[in-house]
């Protein structure tokens, strides 16, 4: 008996009437199209009415072109602890070395999302959350009960080809790299266009016909053969800092980040899993006027003069990647991060202006009072690298986890306006450890805590942007504790 597309309809909201709208009934779509009993457009057609047909009992209206729609949320609220000994700068005045800061907060976090899907090929997405910062979205308990300002935190569209291995992304969107902390902080959202290419779906080695069963219904389907392996390209090209174009040359350049990566995963069996990740970081020459993060190196802020292009010789090659498996029955993952400035000498000593020499040390009146050899570049400032192991996984009421990674970072080795916000706040010449615990209350409640103890890297490190200016790594000493409570929704 061959099935018209509108007997075919009928029956696929009859099933679907008959459970749950969700895996089961999109599975069961998914069989028809590739059985060719509905086409693709018929299949979004139905998925619609299923979704209006399950909301309307909540009067939860939908448009008419949003074939699927994903509410969620997550709330963190968080006590942060932290103490920096600040390294000694002879320029300072009165030889007043700044012996450090200390303080502590409490501050949540907010994110709403909405995503969405437009029929077979397009999607996108919205996020609001509180705080404009880029790298951690946290607002402070402050101002005696004020009310507090929400920012848009993503804004994007995409398309994606029937195979599904071409992807194009355009606007504010989630971080589509495969990367730590070290390099990115895990809130950076960014703007611009990116292009994924799932090469392992695009030179697929054939089809497999198996079965699956939905209550009492059982069809076949026929899909891509199983691969061990996925090979993944990403390319991204985001938009920086948007500059004046009546400012002088080198002022009026727009600031843009361009990022490719090969994504290469390998399944040796069902708990052991191999990842490595190598990319490539950039940016055009620009200067940066405002920096959205908690410590930003921009012209604004930096006392750089203008022109000097806080974006310049950045040519960061990365390759950060993991190994899962189990160990006592539990979830582990061995991970590592490795980064390398190709152009390290030039940034260091021409952007941050650690460049050797002698410095004379004057008072508030002028006079010399002394003087000093400043720092110049080391082969120590151009390169970064992380391990860490990962044991247990917070997915359920009664999971727990522990966190434990080493980190050395270099001065000139990764972006300071990207990296994480948190591990010795977000500054550069630091070598440590963080240390993570976690423990799920419930399914959707997590609480946590982490400590991050980082010292100064090179302990010789003195002048330009490193101890004067932007000070990026004026840190002899940073321990930073944060206990948080999260809720998922």
């Amino acid at each position: 008996m061959k099935f018209s597309p509108i007997l075919a309809v009928g029956l696929t909201l009859v099933l679907g009437s008959g459970f749950a709208w969700g895996q089961d009934s999109s599975a069961l779509i998914d069989t028809l199209v590739r059985k060719k009993i509905l086409t693709a457009q018929e299949a979004e057609d139905v998925r619609a009415d299923l979704i209006k047909e399950n909301c309307s009992a909540d009067k939860l209206k939908i448009s008419g072109p949003v074939t699927e729609l994903a509410l969620y949320g997550d709330l963190r609220l968080r006590y942060q602890n932290w103490n920096v000994d600040q390294q000694f700068d002879p320029k300072a005045e009165n030889g007043d070395p700044g012996h450090g800061a200390q303080g502590s907060r409490l501050n949540f976090r907010l994110r709403l999302n909405g995503d969405f899907k437009l029929g077979s090929n397009w999607f996108g997405g919205v996020q609001l959350t509180t705080a404009q910062t880029t790298d951690t979205g946290s607002q402070t308990f402050d101002g005696g009960f004020k009310n507090y300002p929400i920012y848009i935190g993503r804004a994007f569209v995409g398309w994606k080809n029937d195979d599904n291995w071409l992807t194009i992304i355009g606007g504010k969107q989630p971080l589509p790299f495969y990367a730590t902390d070290m390099m990115w902080d895990p809130n950076v959202n960014p703007s611009g266009a990116l292009e994924q290419v799932k090469l392992h779906k695009l030179f697929s080695s054939g089809t497999e016909e198996t079965t699956i069963q939905s209550g009492k219904t059982v069809v076949s389907q026929v899909a891509p053969i199983a691969n061990p392996w996925e090979l993944t390209l990403v390319a991204g090209q985001f938009a920086f800092s948007d500059n004046n174009e009546d400012l002088a040359a080198g002022q009026n350049t727009d600031a843009f980040l361009f990022e490719e990566q090969l994504i290469f995963s390998y399944k040796f069996c069902q708990d052991v899993k191999f990842t490595i990740a190598p990319a490539y970081l950039t940016y055009n020459a620009a200067q940066i006027v405002d920096a959205g993060n908690c410590e930003p190196f921009s012209q604004a802020t930096d006392g750089l003069p203008p022109g000097t292009g806080e974006t310049r010789n950045l040519s960061l090659i990365e390759v950060p990647g993991d190994v899962t498996f189990k160990l006592a029955g539990m979830n582990t993952k061995f991970l590592w991060d490795f980064s390398y400035n190709a152009e390290g000498a030039q940034r260091v000593r021409d952007i941050y202006g650690v460049n050797g020499g002698i410095e004379l040390v004057k008072d508030s009146k002028g006079n010399v009072i002394g003087s000093f050899r400043r720092s110049d570049h080391s082969s120590q400032d151009d390169m970064a690298y992380q391990v860490g192991f990962l044991f247990g996984q917070n997915v359920k009421a009664g999971d727990w986890s522990l966190l434990t990674t080493y980190r050395q970072v270099g001065l000139g080795a990764v972006d300071p306006n990207i990296n994480c916000s948190d591990y010795a706040l977000s500054r550069l010449n630091v070598r440590g450890v963080k240390v993570s615990a976690a423990y799920s209350f419930s399914n959707a409640v997590i609480g946590q805590v982490t400590y991050f103890g980082a010292d100064n890297l090179r302990k010789d490190l003195i002048g330009g942007q490193a101890t004067g200016g932007a000070k990026l790594a004026d840190g002899n000493n940073i321990q930073l504790v944060t206990v948080d409570l999260n809720v998922k929704f």
